[in-house]
């Protein structure tokens, strides 16, 4: 068998249709890890620890894509996007993924769609397809500082101001429109931005929320609590 490259995120909620693919593209030399659950803070969150290569994409429901549409969209924009391949029982949205005239079809831009039960060499050759158009995720200290750079630009568009950044991974310290002192850090255990802010009676942080991007999120709106994680945590095969 070929012997392919790239790390592939398996989401699907059927442990023995997952253990079968984790083993077939295994062998054929793709690194491989397994998330069982399609529940959408669990899929942000495995993205972000493991910033994949391809993801393949069941819905949370056995017989339903549900809330992995709007996942296949999600990882469509990041900003390193992800090639997604759906992986679903649901006829309605295999047929609605290849005409893609939907809007939620369009902006999803799925890279193949895989029914089930699916042929083992089709899947083997879909998921090298896929992996062929990801852009690898770059570690280096040159895409560090381009990251810290983007997430600068995305404070100041949104009316951040003093803003001090770290020679990190995407942490920063600034102050709202409204003058309330803002600590943010991507943290990659939990695949996640951490926010605080100082509490307004001094002395005391108060964290406000977990996300899984910035976009379209101003520094003065950071509602409390955010996203909470299902339990669940992606498991790597090799």
């Amino acid at each position: 068998m070929t012997d392919h490259h790239g790390h592939v995120l398996i989401v699907d909620g059927d442990n023995d249709i997952v253990q079968i693919v984790a083993a077939v593209l295994t062998d054929a030399g793709f690194m491989v890890s397994l998330l069982l659950t399609a529940e959408p803070y669990a899929v942000r969150t495995a993205v972000g620890q493991l910033e994949p290569d391809c993801v393949l994409l069941d819905g949370e429901s056995p017989s339903a894509y549900v809330y992995s549409w709007d996942d296949a969209v999600w990882l469509a924009g990041r900003d390193r996007p992800i090639p997604v391949i759906m992986s679903t029982v649901d006829q309605p949205a295999m047929r609605e993924a290849r005409e893609a005239t939907s809007k939620r079809s369009q902006t999803a831009h799925f890279a193949a769609v895989l029914g089930k039960p699916f042929d083992l060499d089709q899947l083997v050759d879909t998921v090298a397809g896929a992996v062929g158009h990801a852009v690898p995720f770059d570690i280096s200290t040159a895409a560090e500082a381009q990251r810290t750079a983007r997430l600068r630009a995305k404070l100041e568009a949104a009316g951040a101001h003093e803003i001090h950044v770290s020679t990190r991974r995407e942490w920063a310290n600034f102050l709202t429109a409204a003058g309330t002192f803002i600590q943010l850090y991507w943290w990659h255990q939990d695949g996640v931005y951490y926010v605080v802010r100082h509490a307004e009676s001094g002395g005391r942080l108060d964290q406000v929320g977990r996300f899984h991007d910035l976009d379209g999120r101003s520094p003065s709106r950071y509602a409390p609590g955010g996203g909470r994680s299902s339990g669940r945590r992606a498991k790597r095969c090799r």
